[in-house]
């Protein structure tokens, strides 16, 4: 009994040992287009041309949400519904912070460039499914 313990429990161990050196893929796409949603959102504050002022407010603004949002995460005492709908509330707090900063113009061709973005949203369970 006491042998056949050892050698089931050294399979495993060879087994596990076999498996861990299995070579592992990597998500094909380019870094870039992984991390696509920050470089949209650079090229579209871009377009606005903003005015240094303007940078300043937002990268303001931008340091407060990530504060506010790193308090939220904090916070141990709430439920995850509570966290959805806060995280959900101070991101609309954002938004709508941004279109203060914005001049009507710049608000109306950043209304525009979002229509004409097209959506990514699925594509890589498109992409898998496909293949």
């Amino acid at each position: 009994m006491k042998k056949l313990l050892a050698l089931s429990f050294a399979a495993v161990i060879i087994s596990s040992a076999a498996f861990a050196q299995t070579e592992r893929t990597v998500d094909s796409k380019p870094r870039m287009e992984r991390h696509k949603g920050k470089h949209d959102k650079d090229k579209m504050m871009k377009e606005l041309n903003l005015t240094a002022e303007q940078k300043a407010q937002m990268k303001v603004q931008h340091q407060e949400m990530k504060e506010k949002m790193q308090a939220l995460k904090a916070q141990d005492n709430i439920t995850v519904k509570e966290m959805r709908e806060r995280q959900q509330a101070l991101k609309t707090e954002q938004k709508n912070r941004m279109k203060a900063i914005l001049t009507a113009e710049q608000l109306a061709k950043m209304e525009e460039m979002k229509k004409n973005k097209p959506s990514h949203k699925g594509e890589g369970k498109m992409n898998k499914t496909t293949k």
